[in-house]
């Protein structure tokens, strides 16, 4: 597995890109659709998903670069909404037109069964003949680019909407996780979190590990560290827990635990975590 990352220095910036073959993923701000132009995978066939708020647009570049077609959509005025941009293809950037009808349909069918976004498209998808074989390798690429979001990006995809901020705090209850020998405990499963993280980033142990999931700009439902703070409607939907990094916290009580749970697995942390 090869993971990069692209930066734009002048703006501060940056296109993140993984790869795993047979697959490729991009995850960029709206505002870094100049450097896309400069890149490779720029001329790639891709399905992609707009992103912003909690709208989400899914889509295909076909006879057409996904360079040409963000340009197509970001010249729109019915696409200011956009914040940021998710796309993938295989490595090469070669696929069909039926691939990409049968990834955008399939993609389009798993947020709005999975998700509570604002779904902007109009149709489920096109519809198109694609044999076994094509099938098949389409699934592995589809399947692989989800390893990538859920193993390596650490991309929520299809996770809490933001904004909807969530009254998890109760008198009775208490949560708790354990690991190391230490316990941490909390009468908010938000709080629990915050105080975890707080505790990765002055341990000597777990420090480098944790500094490396910081993102450069504000964290997310996806990529929850960060060095901006993160905002909805003029409201924090984050917590600052060190000098200059943010931990995203607009999450449901399972949500968290669910990010507690994949943190201490990339920290390689055995940890028992009880909702109480």
């Amino acid at each position: 597995m090869k993971q990069i990352f692209i930066f734009s220095d002048s703006q501060k910036d940056n296109i993140s890109y993984f790869e795993r073959e047979p697959a490729m993923l991009v995850s960029m701000n709206r505002s870094d659709l100049p450097y896309l132009k400069e890149q490779d995978f720029a001329s790639h066939t891709a399905i992609y998903v707009l992103i912003g708020g909690n709208k989400r647009y899914v889509g295909q570049a076909a006879g057409q670069t996904i360079y040409q077609r963000l340009y197509q959509h970001f010249s729109k005025e019915d696409k200011k909404w956009v914040e940021s941009v998710l796309f993938f293809s295989r490595t090469d950037g070669k696929l069909s037109k039926a691939d990409t009808d049968y990834l955008e349909k399939r993609l389009i069918q798993d947020f709005t069964e999975k998700s509570d976004y604002q779904m902007m498209n109009s149709t489920i998808g096109n519809k198109s003949y694609i044999g076994k074989l094509s099938k098949a390798q389409s699934d592995q690429l589809y399947e692989t680019v989800f390893e990538i979001i859920d193993d390596i990006a650490n991309i929520d995809l299809f996770g809490v909407s933001e904004g909807e901020l969530t009254n998890e705090v109760s008198p009775s209850d208490m949560f708790e996780i354990q690991y190391d020998g230490h316990t941490l405990q909390s009468k908010s499963a938000r709080g629990l979190f915050v105080d975890f993280v707080k505790s990765m980033l002055v341990d000597d142990k777990y420090k480098q590990q944790i500094e490396e999931l910081i993102a450069p700009n504000a964290p997310t439902a996806g990529v929850v560290l960060g060095r901006k703070v993160s905002t909805y409607n003029g409201r924090p939907i984050s917590a600052e827990v060190a000098p200059g990094v943010w931990l995203f916290t607009n999450f449901s009580r399972k949500d968290t635990k669910n990010k507690l749970e994949k943190l201490t697995k990339q920290l390689g942390i055995s940890a028992k975590i009880n909702w109480k």
